[in-house]
């Protein structure tokens, strides 16, 4: 852990640390980087299995597979990318086990739906939800690494640790997420571009 001196400012003290005293046994600095991450892998968790309590459990797997077993002390080591592949590796196959696949795509394109938002027009409310459906029914139809990184840039996550988290290199994302994109645009234009043109 880091010590400030006295007069000094005081820093917050990086993943590397914390990871060097949970390496220790020190309880303090796995607390922290429990803190530090819970919040942001358990977000990513939930979209993919669509169920607060499921993610939940499934982001303190990964706390506590990483607190048994830290991972290797080294200039590289990424706590946080960590945390995000063993979590999201998890969680599909928490999906996988329980044939669920379809049902988190509508879970997650549905996050966009009426949640918080009782002063919306219902008519409105009607249109978004035949849109998720579509984007459900599209993303179902991409292989489930492309859906992946979508889902997790759509989370925020930078291209480094999407690589990361989904084990490929940096430069290989981008193309990754233009073909999937490419891939998604070409299914929804295929399956309602007639509708949107006849209309």
């Amino acid at each position: 852990m880091q010590i400030n001196h006295p007069g000094s400012v005081m820093s917050e003290p990086t993943d590397r640390t914390l990871l060097q005293g949970v390496h220790r046994g020190d309880e303090r600095a796995f607390e922290l980087l429990f803190q530090r991450h819970f919040t942001s892998v358990h977000g990513v968790v939930e979209r993919i299995v669509g169920d607060p309590g499921e993610a939940e459990e499934l982001t303190h797997d990964a706390f506590m597979k990483l607190y048994q077993r830290p991972i290797v002390d080294s200039d590289d080591a990424n706590v946080r990318a960590w945390l995000y592949r063993v979590a999201t590796n998890s969680a599909f196959n928490a999906l996988r086990s329980r044939r669920r696949r379809l049902g988190w795509l509508r879970r997650f394109a549905g996050r966009a739906d009426s949640r918080d938002r009782d002063d919306t027009d219902p008519a409105e409310l009607v249109v978004e939800r035949d849109e998720s459906q579509r984007v459900r029914a599209c993303l179902e139809q991409l292989p489930e690494r492309q859906a992946s990184a979508l889902i997790l840039r759509f989370s925020g996550m930078t291209y480094a640790e999407v690589a990361e988290t989904l084990g490929i290199s940096v430069g290989s994302v981008g193309t990754m997420l233009a073909r999937a994109e490419h891939a998604f645009r070409t299914t929804y234009e295929t399956e309602y571009g007639r509708e949107r043109r006849q209309s």
